[in-house]
């Protein structure tokens, strides 16, 4: 279940932030948004994420 929503996340994000970009900004655009996605599903996954924002 938390990849289906990293997945659903990344488009949604490359979506909004690439609707203005040029095309060949695309491989940027979507190198950052999937290190942001990763980095939080590890913090979570390994006990990192603030108590308070755990949703289980």
């Amino acid at each position: 279940m938390t990849w289906i929503v990293s997945l659903v996340a990344l488009l949604a994000v490359l979506f909004l932030v690439g609707r203005g970009m040029p095309f060949l900004r695309w491989p940027v655009i979507i190198a950052a948004t999937l290190a942001v996605i990763l980095l939080v599903v590890a913090a979570e996954q390994n006990g990192l994420w603030p108590q308070s924002w755990q949703v289980r």
